[in-house]
């Protein structure tokens, strides 16, 4: 549990991927509980159109590529005023490490995943840090945890996040930023739409993850698998490798 709770009133919020799934889920939420602002990235801001007609002012579509450093440059000169950024933005594909597309695969998930998230955290962690009171907040997967074959090299892009929510933790360990890590199970949403299997609701997520900040939670489980997940995870993370290296296609 971190020293630094968050309560979204009042807070200015930039979130990547803010158009679909995830994103849009916790964009809404972030603006129900009351967020002042809410900065939605998107690599294609017409997306966001319904929801700017819905919230006016207090939504402000900014076109943001994480893979694209001039976007996250602009994205910089155009807000001022961030308490909490979340990196959303991701991408997920089947893929392993054993054949010919492998290294393709990491550098697609890495490239997006991991290189943008950092390119991101850096352009805004200095107004963070200008705060009385900030959040950092990374979205992992439980797939991070322990590798899933079928989605191998997605798997070690958000391994790569969980490692990097710790490291960026540490390094921010005497300033009040909240660095928290949020590790969905299957969400229903674009991007998990080929897979068959139970998901709960990105509306359900975005509640737990307003609630955990709230309470200063490091460790996010948002919905009904992953929270069994963690609880395994802190007693037996070789029993939830042997679980997900089942998942194999």
């Amino acid at each position: 549990m971190s020293k630094v709770k968050i309560n979204p009133e009042g807070k200015v919020v930039l979130i990547s991927g803010s158009n679909r799934g995830i994103g849009r889920a916790l964009t809404i939420e972030f603006l129900e509980n009351g967020a002042k602002k809410v900065y939605a990235g998107a690599r294609n801001t017409e997306t966001l159109a319904d929801l700017k007609a819905k919230y006016g002012d207090r939504l402000v579509p900014v076109t943001i590529d994480v893979t694209d450093q001039n976007t996250i440059d602009q994205a910089a000169e155009l807000v001022g005023d961030v308490d909490i950024l979340v990196n959303n933005a991701g991408i997920l594909a089947p893929g392993g490490f054993l054949g010919n597309e492998a290294i393709n695969s990491l550098n697609y998930h890495f490239n997006v995943n991991v290189l943008g998230l950092i390119k991101l955290t850096n352009a805004f962690v200095g107004m963070l840090r200008s705060k009385e009171s900030a959040a950092i907040i990374n979205v992992a997967s439980v797939a991070g945890l322990a590798n899933m074959p079928m989605l191998g090299t997605y798997s070690a892009s958000k391994a790569t996040v969980h490692s990097i929510t710790q490291g960026i933790r540490g390094e921010l360990a005497n300033e009040n930023i909240l660095v928290a890590g949020v590790y969905p199970g299957p969400i229903d949403t674009d991007m998990a739409k080929g897979f068959e299997m139970e998901k709960d609701s990105p509306e359900n997520l975005a509640k737990n993850v307003i609630q955990a900040l709230i309470e200063g939670k490091e460790d996010i489980f948002p919905d009904t698998m992953s929270e069994q997940v963690g609880k395994q995870y802190s007693t037996s993370p070789k029993a939830i490798e042997v679980e997900f290296g089942a998942y194999v296609g």
